[in-house]
């Protein structure tokens, strides 16, 4: 039976004590990034409507009754299109990004682009930072994202940091809004975070390193700088997604699995169905439970990962989604609403 799920409003700082060890890593998915971009599913919704005709358009709650994953209906698309990888990158870069240049002016837009694409903050200005500063507003502010980022650089300041973050986005929205709030703190020019795309980076010992684990799509127009481009990365398509999972060593695998292995690991954003995570977190919890065996210690429910899952309506759905992650090593944390994420980080690091 697995371990009952932690609940936000008596959760104690169960990441306190690891920092000093080993620490622990923040998991963050698309879901991170709403209402400000678009979830897998309304991705799938507006690629069909902008770019099939009306005759071809599936409403896309009949598609998801299908059952396919969000990478088969994306490969559909593209099926359907006859478009080259190439251009149907750029198609996903230009639904991915819309609602963000959309929203904004051809001077915000611009200014949002080059934080978002930089590898050096020496070249971002304060005026860049006070027009960003308007984007969160109107953008972000209520996004899992926005209110985890100024709780993980609280944490830095307070020694309690994370020692790595995983990113399965294929954006980099959390992290302009990490470089963001580490600059108010007086660090303007100073980088924090190592930004890792591909295994040929090398790693700086003074940064934390943001690991890109399902690539960067480019904004279209502008070029990513050289030796950081990772387009073989993208895990968009189903292609993509079992050309990965096809491969166990890869470089996705050994980056997360490191992690999983060596530290307590947060998720958010993450719907914890993706086979390809829960093949990796089973192998690595079915090997520590070996272990424990071998060496003679009764462990029959060890969770060292958390996972924070806004709160379903139902004590069945409760109990049956803690049992479905009792076998990866990870247990619920509950929040009745997605505006509780830095809230309930704050508990779980003790900066409450």
């Amino acid at each position: 039976m697995a371990k009952k799920g932690l609940d936000i409003k008596t959760i104690q700082p169960v990441l306190r004590d690891v920092t000093k060890r080993n620490g622990w890593s923040l998991c963050v998915g698309a879901g991170t990034s709403v209402p400000a971009l678009a979830d897998w599913y309304t991705l799938v919704e507006l690629l069909i409507k902008n770019n099939c005709s009306k005759n071809e358009i599936i409403d896309i709650d009949v598609y998801r009754k299908m059952d396919f994953s969000p990478e088969a209906m994306i490969q559909a698309v593209q099926n359907h299109m006859h478009l080259s990888d190439k251009d149907f990158i750029k198609l996903l870069s230009d639904e991915i990004y819309r609602p963000i240049r959309t929203a904004l002016t051809a001077q915000e837009w611009d200014t949002f682009v080059k934080i978002h694409e930089t590898e050096h903050l020496s070249c971002i200005t304060k005026e860049n930072w006070r027009t960003y500063s308007g984007i969160i507003d109107r953008m972000f502010a209520t996004t899992s994202a926005n209110l985890m980022a100024k709780v993980v650089i609280d944490a830095v300041h307070e020694g309690v940091g994370p020692r790595s973050i995983l990113s399965f986005n294929v954006e980099a929205v959390f992290l302009t809004l990490l470089n963001y709030y580490y600059m108010l703190t007086g660090n303007s020019n100073k980088v924090l975070f190592d930004r890792i795309a591909n295994s040929i980076h090398v790693q700086k010992h003074d940064r934390i390193p943001y690991f890109h684990c399902h690539g960067v799509i480019p904004i279209n127009g502008y070029n990513a700088r050289k030796g950081h481009l990772a387009s073989d990365k993208l895990v968009l398509t189903e292609d993509n997604y079992l050309e990965l999972a096809n491969n166990s060593f890869s470089w996705q695998a050994t980056s997360f699995i490191d992690n999983c292995m060596n530290r307590r690991v947060v998720f958010c954003g993450v719907s914890l169905t993706d086979a390809n995570m829960r093949r990796w977190l089973s192998w690595i919890h079915a090997n520590k439970m070996a272990e424990f065996k071998e060496n003679g210690l009764n462990c029959k429910d060890a969770t060292e990962h958390f996972w924070i899952r806004k709160k379903p309506n139902t004590i069945q759905e409760k109990i049956w989604l803690e049992e479905s992650v009792a076998h990866l090593g990870v247990r619920l944390v509950w929040i009745d609403e997605w505006n509780q994420t830095g809230e309930v980080l704050k508990k779980m690091l003790g900066l409450l």
